[in-house]
């Protein structure tokens, strides 16, 4: 699909106005841009051949055309896994994020893993994971830090399988993930065969998990708006002694967390912190 991105250029405080005016138009997506000038320019993207309007059609004086161009649809993702190389995460971990079909050798053979890391493959298809954003890179560094040894584990949200991945690697008898867009699933049963490791998968809710299932520990990297309603359920699958690696949160949102869930019977046991981000175990008490 073809988009005509088309550019206005106005003063700031039109700014709201204007994007409203495109957004009843049918805009696609907006984006404001400062200008040397104290002006701003507005880019906002149209579906090629749907009305787009002209700065005059927005019926807000001082805002004027600056151009527009046709642009072809771009597979970001593609292009992304073309420059894409093995990297880092956390202390021990070193992830692989090009597609299989893109290696012309071997993708990273056993003496090209750094020592002391281990590899994981997860290629970049959609919007999960791959290890690279701080929140996923605290949850294995949390991970890392703990005994999973024989645990029975469940990963809420698994996206791409990364924590599924890893606490298997960390000795875990049993890990089930689910999630709750139903492509996730099919991208992490796919990662399953890339790494060997075979973690339980479904597309749904905790509901779904049978009455008898219970956890040593429960992993969950999903931004506390999305997940907190549901921690009171997925909590109460945990056995005594039970924990949670809880990442996906906001510093400024990590007292409000932990509140919430000492009201749910756990406490504070570690926690790792890197730029906005913090992530913590908790203990059921």
């Amino acid at each position: 699909m073809a988009y005509l991105r088309r550019f206005f250029r106005l003063p700031p405080d039109l700014e709201d106005l204007a994007v409203a005016e495109l957004w009843a138009a049918g805009t696609v997506g907006v984006q404001a841009l400062p200008q040397s000038d104290g002006r701003l320019l507005l880019e906002a993207w149209f579906e090629a051949g749907a009305p787009a309007p002209q700065p005059a059609d927005l019926g807000l004086p001082g805002v004027e055309p600056a151009g527009e161009e046709l642009v072809t649809e771009t597979d970001w993702l593609a292009r992304y896994r073309e420059q894409a190389q093995p990297f880092a995460v956390a202390r021990t971990f070193w992830v692989d994020p090009r597609e299989p079909e893109e290696w012309d050798r071997p993708p990273v053979a056993p003496g090209e893993v750094p020592a002391g890391r281990r590899l994981l493959r997860l290629p970049a298809r959609a919007a999960f994971g791959i290890g690279s954003h701080e929140s996923t890179a605290l949850a294995l560094e949390l991970l890392e830090g703990a005994d999973l040894r024989g645990l029975r584990i469940l990963d809420v949200g698994t996206g791409t399988g990364v924590l599924a991945f890893a606490a298997l690697l960390g000795g875990a008898a049993l890990v089930i993930g689910y999630d709750d867009d139903p492509a996730a699933p099919v991208h992490a049963r796919d990662n399953s065969a890339l790494n060997g490791l075979a973690p339980r998968l479904f597309a749904g809710r905790a509901a779904a998990l049978r009455r008898e299932q219970d956890f040593d520990l429960v992993l969950v990297n999903v931004v506390p708006e999305q997940i907190l309603p549901e921690m009171p359920e997925i909590t109460a699958r945990l056995r005594p002694g039970g924990g949670v690696v809880f990442s996906g949160i906001l510093a400024e949102r990590g007292r409000q967390v932990l509140e919430r869930m000492r009201a749910l019977g756990f406490a504070e046991h570690a926690r790792a912190e890197a730029g906005d981000w913090i992530a913590l175990h908790l203990l059921k008490t």
